[in-house]
């Protein structure tokens, strides 16, 4: 069978429901009905595939949640750490792909995590332990990141985790010369990507992360950065000096 006009455009509008990450096939009948064709229909599968493999992205997922989508860097649809509000420099962008990568070591420190779909949660706290103890590591010992992953824990190391501005709009708020401010900022930018969710109820600034983030977070494995963080975070080291 060779696919319609009408077939092809069906294709445009399930990549585009994919690409709405807050979008659920539950709750749209058009979606919920092409992901149920692209699940059956090798042909329709293959012209999705195809089309997404020419925007350098593929589907990582395709579960009853949605498509997931995992993206090339060079895609047009992937995403940029400058796309997060109030970061624009190399400074603000070191600091926010250091904590994007701790919380995925931190949630998930080994492989086999990814293939788990229990549900984790952090907390603002938790995390900038986490990384406190993960610069204090650093430090003192001889392991040496390499990289940009040695210029982004420095940049942290030197913020304050209660740092609060003094003077101005922001007066007695978190500002962004606060290691807590940038974690909250990435988390609740996750929110906003439907990759978690606020968990009031947890106790205060504690977040669920979605399986949308799972998914592309199992992406990271390999990445020099997360193999350094999610090592501390497993403990690898202490293991290894322990008499």
């Amino acid at each position: 069978m060779t696919l319609s006009q009408r077939d092809l455009a069906d294709v445009g509008v399930l990549i585009g429901c994919a690409l709405r990450p807050k979008m659920r096939p539950g709750a749209d009948s058009e979606y919920r009905t092409l992901l149920s064709r692209y699940r059956a229909d090798v042909e329709f599968r293959n012209a999705v595939d195809s089309v997404l493999e020419g925007l350098d992205a593929q589907v990582l997922s395709d579960s009853d949640l949605g498509l997931v989508l995992g993206v090339r860097r060079e895609s047009v649809f992937a995403y940029r750490i400058s796309d997060l509000p109030n970061v624009g420099g190399v400074t603000e962008r070191l600091l926010v792909g250091l904590v994007s990568v701790a919380i995925a070591a931190y949630a998930f420190p080994t492989p086999a995590d990814f293939d788990d779909d229990r549900v984790r949660w952090v907390s603002v706290d938790e995390l900038e332990r986490f990384l406190r103890e993960t610069c204090e590591r650093f430090k003192r010992t001889s392991e040496q990141a390499q990289g940009s992953l040695d210029e982004a824990w420095r940049t942290y190391d030197r913020l304050s985790p209660g740092y609060k501005a003094d003077r101005g709009k922001g007066k007695a708020r978190r500002s962004p010369a606060s290691s807590t401010y940038w974690i909250a900022h990435v988390l609740t930018w996750m929110v906003d990507q439907a990759l978690a969710r606020s968990a009031p109820a947890r106790g205060p600034e504690v977040f669920q992360l979605l399986e949308r983030f799972r998914i592309q977070a199992a992406e990271l494995a390999g990445n020099a950065a997360y193999d350094a963080l999610a090592a501390i975070r497993r403990g690898d080291h202490d293991r290894r000096v322990a008499p």
